[in-house]
């Protein structure tokens, strides 16, 4: 996998259709601004914190410790509702680097993971057996949990693929598939995601300005990795689900 080519690629379309990218990420980019706001209201390292936190786990119930319950569901409804539109726009990606979409009604497209129910339902079930199944390897050692993380990173993709192409699959036959897929590929996903490292740290910095750039920049470069994985694997790997489409 030649990551630099990779990115140049992606860099090429946002640059060509920024306007249009910043627009579909727009949402994410508002929620994401919300969770970091939500979050600075509290500080795990406080004693208070700690206090609250203990007090509600015994299920001690007082204004502060209800207004901790409270900001601690707002701040898991946010992180799922995150996960779900950038799952959304990972598939818009996808559809887009192939040709397949056109460079229009990005605020539709940034709810795509909305305009079909199945989408919503697969998401969420993948995120769970996916999750659980990380967690199980991850109870043996860290690092095989890491690696098998990336293993399952493609599930959702070609699960939807998959249904695209009217060959509907399960759930773990997909999670199988994404283990094929990535076999001697974690290493390049991971260098990959490494180096955005950079580019997070000066998002930070400019205060979250520079989400309008890196945000679309990071989730093209991710989805034009899968499209070079499925659009170029030879036939019998995936069994037949995928028709060379670029």
């Amino acid at each position: 996998m030649d990551r630099i080519s990779l990115k140049l690629e992606s860099k090429r379309l946002l640059s060509g259709h920024f306007p249009f990218f910043v627009l579909l990420f727009l949402p994410v980019i508002i929620l994401q601004f919300g969770y970091s706001l939500a979050s600075s209201m509290m500080d795990p390292q406080s004693p208070t914190f700690m206090r609250d936190y203990t007090q509600l786990l015994e299920g001690e119930f007082n204004p502060n410790t209800e207004n901790l319950m409270m900001l601690l569901i707002i701040l898991t409804g946010l992180t799922l509702i995150i996960s779900l539109l950038t799952v959304g726009m990972r598939f818009a990606s996808i559809d887009l680097i192939r040709n397949q979409a056109k460079f229009e009604a990005p605020v539709t497209k940034s709810f795509t993971i909305l305009n079909d129910g199945t989408y919503f339902i697969s998401t969420i079930i993948m995120g769970i057996i996916t999750t659980v199944l990380t967690l199980l390897w991850s109870m043996l050692f860290i690092v095989p949990g890491i690696i098998k993380s990336f293993s399952y990173v493609q599930a959702i993709n070609i699960y939807r693929d998959a249904l695209d192409e009217g060959k509907p699959i399960g759930y773990f036959e997909a999670i199988t598939k994404s283990r094929q897929m990535m076999a001697g590929h974690k290493m390049d996903y991971f260098v990959l995601a490494l180096s955005f490292i950079g580019w997070y740290i000066l998002e930070g910095l400019s205060f979250g300005i520079l989400s309008f750039w890196v945000e679309p920049y990071a989730q093209l470069a991710f989805a034009n990795f899968y499209v070079k994985l499925a659009d170029h694997a030879e036939p019998d790997d995936l069994m037949n689900i995928f028709d060379n489409k670029s």
